[in-house]
């Protein structure tokens, strides 16, 4: 019987060949993670969209535009889902393929900033 359909990991492989699918895709990966991301952990805290959406403060359609990753989230954004998860933001600069850069710190965001020493004035 001859197959009908075919993974979409091999339709993706084929299409990535195409620069410009390619420039595009790069392009959504970003909104694409932060939807899997806040899907994932709200499967794993067995809550609902409403019940997020409630914690953190937003509308069920924001939150449902995020997780249908039709819509950027904002880092205040990211810091309430955050929050509402137990968890914090965050961010890492990575190459094309996915490896994080190195000598570069990631990026914490949260509702607590790291308090900054007083800077020392001489005079001369």
């Amino acid at each position: 019987m001859p197959r009908r359909s075919r993974p979409w990991k091999e339709i993706k492989r084929e299409l990535l060949r195409d620069a410009a699918f390619r420039q595009a895709y790069e392009e959504v990966e970003p909104e694409f993670q932060a939807a899997r991301a806040v899907i994932a952990l709200r499967a794993a805290k067995r809550i609902t969209q409403e019940e997020l959406a409630a914690r953190a403060h937003l509308q069920r359609p924001v939150l449902s535009r995020i997780e249908g990753a039709k819509t950027m989230p904002t880092i205040p954004t990211l810091e309430r889902l955050a929050a509402a998860f137990g968890a914090k933001v965050e961010i890492r600069f990575v190459d094309r393929n996915n490896h994080p850069l190195r000598r570069v710190p990631s990026i914490r965001v949260g509702r607590t900033r790291a308090r900054l020493a007083a800077p020392v004035i001489r005079r001369v």
